[in-house]
């Protein structure tokens, strides 16, 4: 049998064969409307047309959505409000015909002028499921129907929701091609309102409430479980509002239970072009900064560098980023070739060359040839391929430059357009169980139906509203429409009275006629039911899940109609606590492909976590010792205090969080200020003393150095024609104030004859904490005064003062200000215990293991007077604290303390799949643990 069935795209296509015309891809139109809003922005004074201009160009899609609205229903751009806009859809509107396109709503209305002409293209066709939802589509059903020799035209009685359109389209089609054959009604009821009963028993009307929307998809698919054993089901329909979690859980759910079924949701599944290596280049051309490079150079399997690997690459631009604080590629790769004696700078700088960028502005002929020349580089000929097919036929005739901006999202849309994709289990048409949006289930028949979903932030799913154009704009432009033949002011041709467009109009379906359909499809799909009625929603909001979500109107009339009352929220909670009663343990998994040791397992150590007892195997701690020594930073021991998991896998693993959302500014200020201070001692990290009388020396030599800086990051900002910005000034300035600082303080000192600068410690120090017991630490010191020299000190000095400065806000130690029955022992303690002081303190048992007697330590910072803050003495007599952090040196036991995640504060980044658990549980669990780790009791302490 010749039957084709056609959805309107496969119809405009079919219709266009007989007009040479173009219409243009939705991509190619977002590029045009785009390009002309820039231009538009740049030849325009009013601040204000300026403002709007731009973000229609960053995100032109909602005007074009409303341009094409108001062309489709046969109105003219002069419905828009603001000057500015008219003359800027103007303006796009003579860009697409200088393209050769011609947009689809002119399209439809050429089709229909021609099908007046040519012979009929159809022997005989049938138009089915379309309504008062589809006045977009109006001029292209017209012009099917006038290109078939016979043509039949289903159209649905109105109902009182949306009676006003309906009878509209339906005096429409009248008016055009003659009088409608009513067909009564099969079961003998007219479509009304139902304020009645419903159409099937209250007890076959099943209400489950899910808490959150796993729950709710569980309930849904154990519904539709208990639907199929019905004798009566035969065709069971589960609908949604649209595409999202819920109906993507449910296909999944159905596919584990091994439930044939037809996906008409379906899932976005990304192109064949859209991989990581494709968005990571998206992105460094978006933003050619060191992030999307190193994301770049990851994900991509090109072998860009010859004798140099991308780690190493990594390492030398991290490097020349703490020194200057830009992360250009352009500069950091000017800032390599000129630096000498940076390790592989002119290696690096040789092969960043490679690395090619679009230009900030082209037409989009030199973008494509440029686009070509990377995607060679890369062997991205399919990509090209691609592109070089869709803007074959006219890319010679956009000659405005425009922004690399604008390109890149054309680009990023054209490859990246996702595809439609279903489980195995879904896509099985003839199946009786059907996932399928609202709008799509009408006109079918269904013993069951299962509303999916119905709270009131989802239901009912309204199209974008029309943008740029009031809705009393819009009543009237509709007012305008059918007002002829309501007043009746003309005969129509079925009589005086009916109501249909004037010619070449369309209805807009604006949020109050959205609305009214809404209503109707949802009561026509309620009255299509023959058994049985499912519905479901979430007790908790998607959104905000501390808040309850109400249910739609949808829900709470449902609910009415089949138990007389309404909805409150002690209902909901009451339907919800039933739900989970009749889940139980019940699961749509098959539990036979699942591989039981493994979730025994995975059962088992997460059951571990959470109970009593000192941290194990599965809580960031070693089954047994390691047999390889392990040497941690001072910095390492004294975030140990506070994030031991995050250490443990730093020592044990090898991985580190990435901290590339850290603040930059605060790690570069204390990187200059330490390297300038290092610098203008001119000994800084020889393990050498220098007279600190030189201390007012020191500091010109700082100002100098930061100087040096600031005009040598000016050069290359110069010379790839930028400026240097005004925050990297502020940045800049504040750095070198705080290093003068610390430098001045150091100058009042005269009873200190001798100083050292950034002084090494040996890799690693061993650190005897007693006979069996030796610490070994790692780290620099950043300033140490000495006086009292000694040959038998292997540091050459008995009298220390170390001092640690901070560039940040940290406060110092002040053991002598107490409460009430505290004492500075046990104030140390504590200080140790929430890692503050413990660098210091290991920096000071250090010095003392290679001779000092007497240390005193500080930690500086530019708020803070120089003065001894404590003494060594103070370090020895936390001889339980070092015990322990030798045991956790020797065993490999760490643990977890403070919560995962926090809404205010700085918290360290964890694994992804690190399950939370709670904070006072840990917090029990770690004086297991640590026992020395726990302050005792003020009583005890005396």
């Amino acid at each position: 049998m010749a039957v084709k069935f056609l959805s309107p795209p496969q119809l405009r296509a079919l219709l266009l064969r007989r007009c040479d015309l173009r219409v243009p891809l939705r991509e190619h139109l977002r590029l045009l409307l785009g390009v002309t809003a820039e231009k538009f922005a740049s030849s325009s004074s009013d601040d204000e047309t300026v403002l709007v201009a731009k973000s229609i160009a960053r995100e032109p899609d909602r005007f074009l959505r409303a341009i094409d609205q108001l062309r489709a229903a046969g109105w003219t751009l002069d419905e828009i409000d603001s000057p500015a806009l008219r003359e800027l859809a103007a303006r796009f509107e003579e860009q697409v015909r200088e393209c050769g396109f011609t947009f689809v709503h002119d399209a439809d209305r050429v089709v229909l002028a021609a099908a007046q002409k040519f012979q009929p293209l159809f022997r005989d066709l049938l138009v089915f499921g379309f309504d008062a939802a589809h006045w977009p589509l109006w001029p292209l059903l017209h012009a099917a129907t006038l290109s078939s020799a016979e043509t039949c035209v289903v159209l649905r009685d109105p109902r009182d929701d949306a009676r006003n359109l309906d009878e509209t389209w339906i005096g429409t089609w009248e008016e055009t091609f003659g009088p409608a054959e009513v067909i009564p009604p099969m079961n003998g009821r007219a479509t009304t309102s139902l304020t009645g009963a419903l159409p099937v028993p209250a007890s076959d009307v099943h209400f489950v409430i899910g808490r959150d929307t796993t729950q709710q998809a569980r309930a849904i698919v154990a519904l539709a479980a208990k639907f199929l054993a019905d004798a009566s089901c035969k065709r069971l329909g589960i609908l949604f509002s649209g595409p999202g979690a819920l109906p993507r859980l449910v296909a999944t759910f159905l596919q584990a239970a091994g439930i044939a079924h037809n996906d008409g949701i379906a899932y976005f599944a990304p192109s064949a072009f859209d991989d990581h290596a494709w968005r990571a280049w998206l992105e460094l051309q978006q933003a050619p900064r060191l992030k999307p490079l190193f994301r770049f150079l990851r994900a991509t399997d090109w072998q860009i560098f010859d004798g140099v690997s991308v780690l190493q690459i990594e390492e030398t631009l991290r490097r020349c980023y703490n020194n200057v604080l830009v992360d250009n590629i352009e500069l950091l790769r000017d800032y390599c070739a000129s630096s000498p004696d940076l390790r592989h700078g002119s290696v690096v700088a040789r092969e960043l060359e490679k690395i090619q960028f679009l230009p900030a502005s082209a037409a989009l002929t030199e973008f494509l040839t440029h686009t070509r020349e990377i995607f060679a580089v890369l062997d991205w000929t399919e990509h090209w391929n691609e592109v070089e097919r869709l803007s074959r036929n006219w890319r010679d005739r956009l000659s405005t430059r425009f922004s690399k901006n604008s390109y890149l999202r054309w680009l990023r849309e054209l490859l990246g357009a996702p595809s439609l994709e279903r489980d195995n289990l879904g896509a099985h048409s003839y199946a009786r169980v059907h996932l399928v949006a609202c709008a799509d289930a009408q006109d079918q028949p269904w013993s069951h139906l299962i509303f999916a979903g119905l709270n009131d932030e989802t239901w009912p799913a309204f199209e974008d509203e029309l943008a740029f154009v009031r809705d009393e704009q819009i009543e009237e432009l509709n007012r305008q429409n059918t007002t002829l033949n309501r007043r009746a002011s003309k005969r129509g041709r079925q009589g005086e009275g009916h109501w249909s467009v004037r010619q070449g109009k369309t209805l807009l379906l604006g949020p109050n006629e959205q609305r009214q359909i809404r209503r109707r499809q949802f009561l026509n799909l309620v009255e299509s039911v023959s058994a049985g009625l499912g519905v479901s929603a979430s007790l908790y909001s998607e959104a905000t899940p501390s808040r309850i979500a109400n249910p739609s109107e949808f829900f709470s009339w449902l609910y009415f109609n089949a138990h007389a009352r309404g909805v409150s929220q002690q209902t909901l909670h009451s339907l919800e606590e039933q739900t989970r009663d009749w889940l139980k343990d019940w699961s749509p998994v098959d539990a036979q492909k699942i591989d039981s040791i493994s979730v025994g397992r995975t059962r088992y150590a997460f059951d571990a976590r959470r109970q009593l007892r000192p941290a194990g195997e599965y809580e960031f701690a070693l089954r047994s010792p390691s047999d390889e020594e392990k040497s941690l930073r001072v910095t390492q021991w004294e975030q140990a205090s506070r994030w031991p998991a995050i250490v443990w896998m730093e020592i044990f693993l090898g991985v580190t969080p990435d901290d590339g959302d850290s603040d930059a500014w605060a790690v570069a200020t204390g990187q200059w200020v330490h390297r300038w201070l290092a610098d203008s001692v001119g000994n800084g990290g020889d393990r050498k003393f220098v007279d600190v009388n030189r201390a007012e020396q020191i500091r010109e030599r700082i100002s100098k150095h930061a100087r040096e800086l600031r005009e040598r990051v000016a050069a290359l900002c110069a010379n790839r024609s930028k400026r240097l910005p005004d925050w990297w000034r502020s940045g800049w300035s504040n750095a070198l104030y705080i290093a003068d600082c610390l430098a001045a303080k150091v100058s009042d000192l005269h009873d200190w004859s001798e100083m050292g600068v950034e002084w090494p410690l040996k890799e690693p120090t061993l650190i005897p904490l007693s006979e069996n017991q030796t610490l070994r630490v790692r780290g620099r010191i950043d300033l140490i005064l000495a006086r009292r020299k000694s040959k038998e000190s292997r540091i050459g000095y008995e009298d220390l003062w170390v001092i640690d400065y901070k560039t940040g806000r940290q406060r110092g130690f002040k053991l002598k200000e107490l409460r009430r029955n505290d004492t500075p022992k046990r104030k140390f303690h504590k200080q140790l215990i929430d890692g503050r002081g413990v660098q210091l303190a290991l920096y000071a048992l250090a010095v003392h293991a290679l001779g000092a007697d007497d240390v005193q330590l500080t930690l500086l910072s530019p708020a803070e007077q120089l003065e001894p803050q404590f003494r060594l003495a103070d370090v020895l007599a936390q001889k339980n604290f070092w015990s322990e952090v030798h045991r956790m040196q020797e065993t490999g036991v760490f643990g977890m303390l403070g919560p995962i995640h926090a809404d205010f504060g700085f918290v360290g980044k964890y694994p992804l799949a690190t399950l939370p658990i709670d904070t006072d549980l840990l917090e029990e669990k770690w004086a297991l643990t640590h026992p020395a780790f726990v302050l005792e009791e003020e009583g005890q302490a005396k």
